[in-house]
């Protein structure tokens, strides 16, 4: 094909044009080196069982549990001294905790303070079934939490006992009012939770 001279000068003329609307590669935002380093760090954890140690597991002493047959955290060794009746309303009233919201919270250690909270509002209401509503709980947490953090979730409550959500009333079981303070039950819940942590450590029951 022939270019005319007239043809040629114009391509001269388009070639720089084109040149320099030619696009250019996209340049890495400055940032986004920065933001991949910082999601390549973990989160630090707000979860305050992560901050529970082996050294103070082994801290807490139990020269101060009150007897399991005693006025104060009744526990039961067992439900052998129901009746079928009994046992049945028992069982009924377990069947409505497991569905209370306060026994299905994700939080593992806002679970077992939940729970242990029940303990000590069974026990300072004087509920039918005082002794017996701490064995079935403990009973609970021992098959549904896994072990190691249910330590930890003990030791927890123990050491913090003010920290958490304290529980005061569960319309869902029929206690509709708060008849106990808040810093009576976080007490004796505390003490609940000794009592369980001193199961899952071999430090309890006591030897005779």
């Amino acid at each position: 094909m022939r270019i005319t001279p007239t043809a040629a000068v114009a391509l001269l003329l388009i070639s720089p044009l084109a040149r320099a609307e030619s696009p250019r590669p996209a340049t890495k935002p400055a940032t986004t080196q920065a933001t991949t380093q910082a999601a390549a760090k973990p989160a630090k954890s707000d979860n305050p069982l992560s901050k529970i140690t082996q050294k103070d597991i082994d801290s807490i002493t139990y020269d101060d549990i009150e007897d399991d047959a005693g006025f104060i955290t009744p526990l039961a060794a067992d439900l052998d001294n129901l009746d079928d009746d009994s046992r049945k309303r028992l069982d009924d009233w377990v069947a409505k905790l497991s569905d209370w919201k306060g026994a299905q919270d994700e939080n593992v250690g806002q679970r077992v303070r939940n729970l242990l909270d029940v303990c000590c509002l069974a026990d300072m209401i004087h509920s039918e079934f005082e002794g017996e509503t701490a064995y079935m709980i403990f009973d609970k947490l021992k098959s549904e939490v896994d072990k190691d953090e249910l330590i930890k979730a003990c030791a927890w409550f123990v050491l913090k006992p003010d920290e958490g959500k304290c529980v005061t009333k569960i319309p869902e079981l029929a206690w509709d009012d708060e008849v106990v303070g808040e810093d009576e039950i976080r007490e004796r819940a505390a003490m609940y939770a000794k009592k369980l942590l001193g199961r899952l450590v071999g430090k309890l029951p006591k030897k005779e």
